[in-house]
């Protein structure tokens, strides 16, 4: 049988559909998750490949236990904790004493008195706070490591955590940050703490990037989840660091949310599209949403996934 006739035989039954080439098993696989089924997560959670590390959800800046419900809820519905710092080393929290089959907990840095916090509240502080109440988790849980889910400020704050000591960055197995502004906001009212503290070349900003590049000895520890939403007075998004996610200043820019220049390379890969092990991050993908859609969106809960994925996977 001639390689000719062999090439014929095969046109034809590409273009007649009787023979289709197909992706491999792997990605049928991924096309096949519903992120926002809960059948998906007990099939994600119970699989040999996935850890089971608890996992922290933190919320960003005025944020509330509330802002990471509807994602909790849709992977373990009502089975999940939640925890809050009150005041003077004291912590709420509403574990008592059962055996659940996985660790999810939902946590506030803030005390209730919102005035208080917007006056006197800064970064270094609640990275202090969430010391203590990591510590408690890992008490409570009997777990060496965390997995932490922080939406835009709160990624700050994690991520000074792990910059605290080598305990604190070996506590965590993984961090994804969404939509956090790791560079810092080019607009923001530096009188106050926390606002302070989030502007762009601020002093914790820098110390904070430095120090990390002392800590980092595992690129793959850390997942980014970058939102940029286009509008009218932004005509072309594509390879512009200053592009947002609400599209308007004082709002996290790509460049920020995707740190060391890698934002780039986020638009090279294609907005929607994941890359994983890159030169700074282990997961790492830029979507189309605001600042607010991003802590229910299918971009999160994909980076949630990688987050929850043994190393040697």
């Amino acid at each position: 049988m001639s390689n000719m006739f062999v090439l014929k035989c095969l046109t034809i039954l590409l273009t007649t559909g009787i023979l289709m080439i197909l992706p491999s098993p792997d990605v049928l696989a991924e096309k096949r998750i519903d992120y926002k089924s809960r059948d998906s997560w007990n099939d994600i959670l119970n699989h040999e490949d996935t850890v089971n590390y608890p996992v922290i959800f933190i919320h960003g800046i005025g944020g509330k236990l509330s802002f990471w419900e509807k994602t909790i809820k849709t992977m373990v519905g009502s089975n999940y904790y939640e925890m809050r710092y009150i005041k003077n080393n004291k912590v709420y929290h509403n574990y008592y004493g059962e055996e659940p089959e996985r660790w999810v907990w939902n946590i506030s840095y803030y005390t209730l008195n919102g005035v208080k916090e917007t006056i006197y509240g800064d970064l270094n502080l609640y990275a202090r706070r969430l010391h203590k109440m990591i510590e408690i988790i890992k008490e409570i849980t009997g777990k060496d490591k965390v997995i932490i889910v922080a939406h835009s400020m709160g990624g700050l704050v994690a991520r000074k955590y792990m910059t605290t000591n080598n305990k604190c960055w070996e506590s965590v197995y993984k961090i994804l940050t969404v939509g956090t502004p790791n560079e810092g906001v080019e607009v923001s009212v530096g009188i106050v703490g926390q606002l302070r503290d989030l502007k762009k070349g601020s002093s914790f900003i820098n110390n904070l990037n430095r120090d990390w590049v002392k800590m980092k000895k595992h690129h793959e520890k850390w997942g980014i989840v970058a939102g940029i939403k286009n509008n009218s007075f932004l005509i072309d998004y594509n390879f512009n660091p200053r592009a947002t996610d609400a599209a308007g200043p004082g709002f996290v820019t790509v460049s920020s949310a995707i740190p060391f220049g890698e934002w780039e390379g986020a638009f090279r890969t294609g907005v929607g599209k994941e890359a994983y092990n890159t030169p700074h991050f282990g997961f790492r993908i830029l979507v189309e949403a605001s600042h607010m859609d991003l802590l229910y969106h299918r971009g999160t809960f994909m980076g949630i996934h990688w987050a929850l994925m043994k190393n040697d996977r």
